[in-house]
């Protein structure tokens, strides 16, 4: 049990411990979106050209410029690989600008940082303005200290309840659904890419391991010791690739539509679940193991 104990611990802290220290950004989520420290927006389009309409969306990652002018409007170089850039008449476009996304950035709470992207409107120059604004980080050693405590307690409660079969299925399953809305979350925040195919990247790997814990959790629930190893085999792929966004923990600009909070709870449950039921599955195994194993004491039988 302390071993079982000692491996999530040290699991959990040396992520913690590494991501703390090294405040890096979180992995690509889904459309390529990450956590961030500000939210971008533009402010002002000088001089304003009718018909033309930019907007920050995805909370600043990206602009989107709608041409609805009689003129092409080229968007100058500058701003990382998409540009420089020309959008005909009743065209659209959205890119990534090194000029204006807060991707990458550290911005203080509080702080604003003003940016500008040059345009040509046919033959006029036009200039984008916006802002990006800093938010608060949120408190990281405590959304840390509930993944750990939640992995520690399923470790904990399959050691002291007799049907531990269940206890891991139902804890499982919570890991696999928070995992599957926070991946909607995620999808839903993309605004860039097709939803269809933005689920299915932000999926991945889940797409084998949700399948395998609700399948295994009922096949665990009729009884049979096949479904807790599918059960914990999910488990573990669940927690392993939401890894990533545990930088939720650490960035106060999330790309979830939803409340931030939510989506460090999903996280939680995912991690913290996932990872207790991949830890506690061995030893359940184990005594399930030996309690379906025939006794080898021979049957007595009665004096002639």
């Amino acid at each position: 049990m302390a071993r079982r104990f000692a491996r999530l611990v040290a699991l959990l802290v040396t992520m913690g411990g590494a991501l703390t220290v090294t405040g890096a950004p979180a992995s690509a989520h889904a459309g390529g979106l990450t956590a961030g420290d500000a939210r971008g927006r533009v402010v002002a389009v000088t001089p304003a050209v009718p018909g033309l309409q930019i907007t920050a969306i995805e909370d600043g990652a990206r602009l989107r410029l709608r041409n609805g002018t009689p003129d092409p409007v080229t968007i100058k170089p500058g701003g990382g690989t998409a540009t420089p850039a020309v959008i005909p008449p009743g065209g659209e476009l959205t890119w990534i600008d090194a000029r204006a996304t807060p991707d990458g950035r550290s911005v203080a709470a509080g702080r604003t940082v003003r940016w500008t992207v040059p345009l040509d409107v046919g033959g006029a120059e036009v200039t984008v303005t916006g802002t990006l604004v800093g938010e608060e980080r949120p408190l990281a050693a405590l959304w840390w200290l509930a993944a750990t405590a939640t992995g520690l307690l399923v470790i904990l409660a399959a050691r002291r309840t007799r049907r531990a079969d269940l206890l891991l299925a139902t804890s499982g399953t919570i890991a696999a659904l928070a995992s599957i809305t926070h991946v909607v979350g995620s999808t839903l925040a993309v605004e860039s890419a097709p939803p269809a195919g933005t689920f299915l990247n932000a999926a991945g790997i889940n797409l084998l391991a949700w399948p395998l814990i609700i399948g295994g959790a009922v096949t665990a629930f009729r009884g049979r010791a096949a479904g807790v190893l599918a059960v914990c085999g999910g488990a573990a792929l669940t927690a392993i690739f939401v890894l990533p966004d545990v930088t939720s923990f650490h960035r106060p600009v999330l790309p979830f539509e939803g409340p931030a909070a939510l989506e460090r709870i999903l996280v939680i449950l995912a991690l913290g679940l996932g990872t207790g039921v991949a830890v506690a599955g061995a030893g359940v195994l184990r005594r399930l193991a030996g309690e379906a194993a025939p006794s080898d004491t021979p049957a007595t039988t009665g004096d002639a």
